[in-house]
């Protein structure tokens, strides 16, 4: 009978001691990727409108740039994340990085548009790529019970990485151009990539599944070098190891649908798809738009900055304020308030002293709006259905990402100015906010109709 491991006994040879030094260099190592994820990602905002002068494309064909980057990005996501649960979470890392420097250094020597959308789409795959990855990696070697506050951390990497890049890649492209912007994204992520090959090791939880106690016994020294730990007694026959899990089934997704569901689940999906369709066109697009108006290439990066920072924070704070107030409390006010600044910029979109402070405000209320109605999942949904829900939800969120910004690529072409566009997005969270009053409406009439049968 073929020998594995438990990984429940790897990780509670983790649990049962302090974060060592190793494993402080681990999460670094995995913070700095997705990190750079975040400075490569905004690199492309920032440079847009020079870009498309050196390229002589219509500022408009860009929306198609923006939307085959995350159709990639989601394309990597199940890609990769299917691959790292039976390859590994290392190699997986090692590629993702590779491929985002290459294709990253390749965007810097683009001389037309196809070769662009080209580059971009597998630069996507591998910025898609590296996060499942990333995330259960670093998740893995921390104690079991601050799993949630590491992959919390390692995931605001993103939007520090994407508020430092587009202030760098700010200043870059003001001195030097366009393409060594993408030339010193490219440069680090090669040599994050290194870096990992170097010093990151393999997940212990997945050496322990596969058995491979060689490997997991190096990785416990390089974590405690001063204890010498036995890894045999954590040896199982994988026979008894399979018959120790439980079944697993599949839930049809039309029983999300089921039992009076199916209102407040379309009200729902359609919230994410707009909350989410918002923050990318102000992520991607608001910057040329400003750029368009007037403001200058370094304002615009400050913009953006502000943008991020307030998305950092805004994700950072929605655990807290939705179990403050509860989600329909917590999103209400951010939607509201989302579409309020998003018409402020609209109006005020050539005052730099205006814009800063806004773009803050549609950060963190834009965080707040993507949070809110994951946990209103969470809440409605009962367990056997809960994990199809909240990918269904998931998927509603990368739709709105991948065709938000063709549609404004298509409305800029059609010779509508940056304040007329940015009016037009402030209506996707004011629609937002009369579905969430709407969903609200519907919760308190199944309260209601409940207490009447009872």
């Amino acid at each position: 009978m073929q020998s594995t491991a438990s990984p429940g006994a790897a990780a509670s040879l983790i649990d049962s001691r302090p974060l060592s030094a190793c494993q402080r260099l681990i999460l670094v190592l995995c913070g700095s990727v997705i990190f750079l994820d975040g400075l490569d990602t905004q690199s492309i905002s920032v440079a847009t409108k020079a870009m498309a002068h050196a390229l002589n494309v219509p500022l408009a064909s860009f929306g198609v740039v923006f939307s085959v980057l995350q159709l990639g990005g989601l394309i990597g996501t199940f890609v990769f994340g299917y691959l790292a649960d039976r390859v590994g979470r290392r190699p997986l890392v090692i590629v993702a990085a590779l491929l985002i420097g290459a294709l990253t250094l390749g965007t810097a020597s683009v001389n037309n548009y196809t070769q662009l959308l080209i580059v971009r789409f597998l630069g996507g795959v591998g910025l898609g790529g590296i996060f499942p990855c990333v995330l259960a990696l670093g998740a893995e070697y921390v104690h079991s019970r601050s799993k949630g506050l590491a992959v919390a951390l390692l995931f605001a990497n993103y939007s520090l990485g994407a508020a430092v890049g587009a202030m760098i890649n700010g200043y870059v492209l003001a001195h030097y151009g366009w393409r060594a912007v993408y030339v010193v994204g490219g440069v680090l992520s090669i040599a994050a990539a290194l870096a990992i090959i170097a010093w990151l090791p393999e997940s212990p939880h997945f050496l322990a599944s596969r058995g491979k106690m060689d490997k997991l016994r190096a990785v416990f020294q390089r974590l405690y070098p001063n204890e010498a730990i036995d890894v045999e007694p954590l040896r199982v026959s994988a026979g008894s190891e399979a018959a120790q899990k439980p079944a697993r089934g599949g839930v049809p997704v039309r029983e999300i649908f089921s039992e009076g569901r199916t209102g407040i689940t379309l009200l729902l999906l359609g919230i994410l798809m707009l909350s989410y369709a918002t923050i990318k066109v102000m992520t991607v697009w608001l910057t040329p738009l400003l750029q368009t108006a007037g403001i200058s290439v370094v304002h615009t990066s400050y913009v953006l900055a502000s943008l991020d920072i307030g998305s950092m924070l805004g994700l950072g704070v929605a655990g807290y304020v939705v179990s403050r107030f509860g989600p329909t409390r917590s999103l209400l006010p951010s939607l509201l308030l989302l579409a309020v600044a998003t018409v402020v910029v609209a109006c005020e979109v050539t005052r730099f002293g205006v814009l800063l402070p806004s773009g803050f405000v549609i950060g963190f209320t834009g965080g707040i709006g993507q949070s809110a109605p994951l946990a209103l999942f969470a809440l409605i949904f009962p367990t056997r259905v809960r994990s199809t829900a909240l990918g269904l939800g998931g998927a509603a969120g990368q739709i709105g990402k991948i065709g938000s910004p063709m549609l404004v690529g298509a409305v800029l072409a059609n010779g509508w100015k940056p304040e007329t566009i940015l009016f037009a997005v402030a209506l996707l969270p004011a629609i937002g906010v009369l579905l969430m009053l709407c969903v609200t409406l519907s919760r308190r009439h199944a309260v209601t109709s409940v207490s009447q049968s009872a």
